[in-house]
């Protein structure tokens, strides 16, 4: 689908849309137990559908997981799918069986398992490994600036396991908010993990033979990752301001983060209960370490096209192993729209100009290109056109019905 979208500035209220981030971890630790609670879900996903469906096939002999395009799904499953099975099947579409899951294959295979890949087509998706051998538990050893990912499927298989396990980070950890998360969900489900740490490089100890015994009935948070192209969207708008509301802002979501951003680009942000309201004078440059908030990247980079200064965004270099290489596609992207963008080798430099342009660009098949270039039609002079604009069904398939009741305006060519 591409669309045509009419530059506009918003104004009004939106509600967050669920934590996809928040709902693969509560799904796979409501599935690991023995009295699964309700889990509450206020919108879904196709990724957080994919992590669903393989949940279910994990009641299988031998299942066939089909991941469709989540990396979250495939990363935090290969090990829980091994903790539970002899034999399983991954697929996935997309860019994602060209993905990395190395160093997790590695340790997986020093530990029981064996990785067949055949790469066969199947329907839609292709297999990505077909995996044989029980995960057994010991000492797994990752560094800690690859994906967080692994380390949050290790932290939900071990406690499975009959022995106990250690995982041990070799470089400071990045994207710790994500693992963040995970121990807090985990904690929830009464799963006991000691961390010790030094110089920012965590050990996990974890006991084997463990159950998971939920609270009770859970609800995914409101997801920030998504709100934050909204809290942008407030900042470039300036003073006609928007309201971001079903958000927890004590959330250990990493993503969180985008409020303080925000606020150093100029933003005006005011808080109340589990709602803020944004607007901005004029916006400013500023340095983003991307290291812990590699998602915020795409709208940062729209923010930063029109602020005044350069900004300089780095330790952003894992953004090239996502749904796109998003360093290169927010490059190719706010380019042909007329800002001044340099693509680095782990980031991006952005000197602010006036105003975009109007003109047409990829979506690159991945949901966060999409969003961010919508919203960079606010500071746009002319109609942006976006190819592929269906990939926010990824993440957000409602995403251009509340862009619409904010004010926007597009069309479906």
């Amino acid at each position: 689908m591409n669309i045509e979208i009419i530059p506009h500035t918003l104004v009004g209220s939106v509600n967050a849309v669920a934590s996809k981030s928040h709902a693969h971890r509560l799904l796979i630790a409501a599935a690991l137990s023995k009295r699964p609670p309700a889990i509450s879900i206020g919108t879904t996903s196709r990724d957080i559908e994919a992590t669903r469906t393989c949940l279910q096939q994990l009641r299988k002999e031998i299942p066939v997981l089909d991941c469709g395009e989540s990396g979250s799904t495939l990363r935090f499953l290969l090990p829980v799918a091994m903790a539970l099975k002899e034999r399983a099947v991954f697929l996935g579409s997309g860019r994602l069986p060209q993905r990395p899951i190395s160093p997790l294959k590695e340790e997986m295979e020093a530990h029981g398992c064996t990785f067949i890949n055949k790469h066969r087509k199947k329907g839609e998706a292709r297999e990505i490994c077909e995996i044989r051998g029980r995960l057994q538990g010991g000492i797994f050893t990752l560094p800690g600036n690859i994906s967080s990912q692994y380390i949050t499927g290790l932290l939900y298989a071990l406690p499975l396991l009959k022995e106990n396990s250690r995982i041990q980070i070799t470089t400071p950890l990045e994207s710790r908010g994500y693992v963040d998360l995970t121990l807090d969900v985990l904690k929830k489900f009464r799963i006991q993990i000691y961390t010790a740490e030094k110089e920012g490089c965590p050990t996990y100890m974890i006991e084997g033979r463990q159950q998971y015994l939920p609270p009770g009935d859970m609800e995914a948070e409101g997801d920030w990752s998504n709100i934050a192209f909204w809290v942008i969207a407030g900042i470039l708008s300036r003073d006609s301001g928007i309201i971001c509301n079903g958000i927890d802002p004590q959330s250990i979501q990493g993503d969180r983060a985008i409020l303080n951003l925000a606020r150093r680009m100029g933003g005006k942000v005011t808080e109340k209960g589990h709602s803020i309201l944004v607007m901005s004078d004029s916006l400013r440059s500023t340095h983003i370490d991307a290291s812990a908030i590699p998602d915020l990247v795409p709208i940062l980079a729209v923010a930063a096209s029109t602020a005044k200064g350069v900004t300089h965004i780095h330790n952003a270099h894992r953004l090239r192993i996502k749904e796109s290489d998003r360093l290169a596609a927010m490059y190719d992207c706010l380019s042909r729209v007329g800002a001044n963008i340099k693509e680095e080798p782990g980031g991006l430099l952005i000197e602010g100009v006036p105003q975009l342009k109007g003109g047409t660009v990829s979506g690159y098949n991945d949901h966060r290109i999409v969003m961010a270039m919508t919203v960079a039609s606010i500071v746009s002079d002319s109609p942006i056109i976006i190819e592929g604009a269906e990939a926010v069904n990824k993440s957000y398939p409602t995403f251009f019905e509340d862009f619409e009741a904010l004010g926007g305006e597009y069309r479906v060519l």
